[in-house]
């Protein structure tokens, strides 16, 4: 990465840095670009030209944190920890998440299904970060361990497993259930894993 890479990418750090905190500190909806742009210490027309939007500049927040997320996952694996209970811990993390940013995941999952609406056509491709394929990669690692029969498609696994929590996530926002999501979340993906076991 050249200089001016490195210069770019500090700016969208700033950036993707400031936003979070005022989301958290002030809210979304609460949340101007001028707010994010005056806090990152950069102009208007730098923020937009990293962020399409409020709603991107959200995105990117989710995609810094599914990298961390994957990380982990990767660390886990490579420590021969039982696949099953990285997915199961991952997907709890997840929830606690949510659970605690509760009204910034709301409007997560407005702009995420948003950009489906746009990229319907590739909504994960292997070089993105999405959950789906952190899924995927611990469900082979699963197979290899034996847990889950090989005849199973791994990205198809991912992609239902993920679904699901999202699915759970969402219903539990919108219908403000008082069971707490991760026991929520990890109930769905236990009944799953019970059909998809060895």
């Amino acid at each position: 990465m050249g200089r001016r890479e490195e210069k770019r990418e500090v700016t969208r750090q700033d950036i993707l840095a400031a936003a979070g905190l005022l989301f958290i500190k002030k809210g979304y909806e609460s949340t101007s670009v001028d707010d994010i742009a005056e806090a990152a210490n950069v102009a208007k027309g730098t923020l937009y030209y990293h962020f399409k939007s409020k709603d991107d500049v959200l995105l990117g927040l989710s995609i810094g944190y599914l990298k961390r997320l994957s990380e982990t996952v990767d660390q886990k694996l490579e420590k021969q920890e039982p696949p099953l209970a990285v997915m199961v811990d991952a997907l709890r993390t997840l929830a606690r998440d949510t659970e605690s940013y509760k009204e910034l995941s709301r409007h997560f999952f407005l702009a995420m299904f948003g950009q489906m609406r746009e990229e319907l056509d590739s909504p994960h491709q292997d070089d993105q970060v999405s959950l789906p394929n952190i899924i995927t990669k611990i469900v082979k690692a699963a197979q290899e361990n034996g847990d889950i029969d090989k005849t199973w498609d791994s990205r198809e696994l991912g992609a239902m497993i993920a679904g699901a929590s999202h699915h759970a996530q969402v219903t539990w926002i919108l219908l403000e259930e008082k069971r707490p999501l991760v026991d929520k979340v990890e109930q769905w993906v236990q009944v799953i894993l019970r059909g998809i076991a060895n």
